[in-house]
């Protein structure tokens, strides 16, 4: 059996393709979000004391998905000193999938400010509490902080007014 020269490169295409195709579900499947995959470096960007010195507040840059992943930033509030290693993601209070001109700022005890130029927040809150650290309920006396969003720009921040992306410098 002779195989025509045009079978040959559309076999050869096919071929391509469904390696492709399957190298992408293999480094997709990876699966969960960026605060449970690890596959990457975090990174510390900026970390910043409370005005008591009890807790930190944290930005981390991560690495995610190989070479077909992305960068995530992550705000934490850990106990002065702490890591932000995985086991303290449950502390996370701001997930970014783009971020730029990032600053904390404790405006008073228990009042953090989020900076930013420009980003796209896919997960926030705006309360935490010192007891989320022993995995548990609210009681009285937990250490409680507000976050609060403040983007540099009182109109868009990741869109242009007309509807489309800002440009990622």
């Amino acid at each position: 059996m002779k195989i025509s020269r045009r079978e040959l490169q559309t076999g050869t295409f096919l071929a391509a393709v469904c390696a492709s195709v399957g190298l992408c579900l293999l480094v997709g499947c990876s699966g969960g979000s960026p605060s449970t995959v690890g596959s990457g470096a975090r990174v510390e960007e900026v970390r910043v004391a409370s005005p008591d010195g009890r807790y930190d507040a944290v930005i981390t840059r991560e690495s995610i998905g190989g070479v077909l992943g992305g960068v995530y930033w992550n705000v934490f509030i850990v106990p002065k000193g702490a890591g932000t290693a995985e086991e303290n993601d449950r502390n996370t209070i701001l997930n970014a999938a783009v971020m730029r001109g990032e600053k904390l700022l404790w405006k008073q005890r228990h009042l953090l400010e989020i900076h930013y130029d420009i980003a796209h927040i896919e997960q926030f809150r705006n309360l935490w509490g010192s007891n989320e650290l022993e995995g548990r309920g609210p009681r009285e006396g937990d250490y409680l902080v507000e976050a609060r969003l403040v983007p540099s720009s009182s109109d868009f921040s990741f869109l242009t007014s007309d509807g489309g992306f800002k440009p990622r410098e």
